[in-house]
């Protein structure tokens, strides 16, 4: 979907082509490495990062504890590979909110509700909120995150300065600022007893902060 000058379906992750097909052996690994990072997702969801040994991951994926190892090296490189697969599916959910949209502000308002729904899945709060920190370093959990929406985050206030929707005189400080305040945002979710009342009180606050940046 392009409005304007972003494009979000340019974040969607896409899916490696060869010429030739891969062999059997290619395709065995790569799916004994997709049943080991799903089952990931999911014990560290239910269990939490601490409480989940890579025995526990190799059996819910029916393989031997040494599958596990072939294809990470630690627990930390396997909470990574689930952190990426559930973020992955953030960004495609954002992306698939935004089709249709007939205004770049409209795509945008549309990209941080979809970003706020995934907020309220408990599996995603947990993997990406509350583990994330404590599995890979608040620095380290902080950077991956930048790195994963820095580019869409730009690329949609490019657009809004473009259409003149927003005045801003540095994208990358604003990008930072609107990473940082999604961040805590989606924190504080995390932390509530009251979760869609958090996102409520969170979308109103976001939304004051882009409104007090329009012309």
């Amino acid at each position: 979907m392009s409005i304007g000058y972003v494009t979000y379906s340019e974040y969607v992750p896409a899916r490696s082509s060869t010429s030739t097909p891969p062999s059997r052996r290619d395709e065995y690994k790569e799916a004994t490495r997709r049943a080991l990072v799903q089952s990931a997702v999911r014990l560290f969801s239910s269990k939490g990062f601490s409480d989940t040994t890579l025995s526990d991951v190799a059996a819910r994926a029916r393989v031997t504890k040494g599958a596990v190892y072939h294809h990470f090296e630690s627990k930390e490189a396997l909470f990574l590979a689930a952190l990426e697969l559930v973020d992955e599916r953030t960004v495609v959910e954002i992306a698939a909110a935004t089709e249709g949209a007939r205004t770049t502000w409209a795509a945008a308002i549309a990209a941080l509700d979809a970003f706020l729904d995934r907020c309220l899945d408990p599996m995603y709060r947990r993997v990406c909120f509350e583990e994330g920190p404590q599995a890979l370093g608040f620095v380290a959990w902080w950077e991956h995150g930048e790195r994963h929406v820095e580019g869409m985050l730009k690329a949609a206030l490019v657009a809004l300065v473009d259409e003149g929707d927003i005045v801003v005189r540095d994208i990358d400080a604003m990008s930072a600022t609107l990473y940082g305040s999604l961040t805590a945002g989606a924190l504080a979710i995390a932390r509530a007893a009251d979760p869609r009342a958090a996102r409520k009180a969170v979308r109103t606050t976001l939304l004051q902060l882009l409104e007090g940046l329009r012309p």
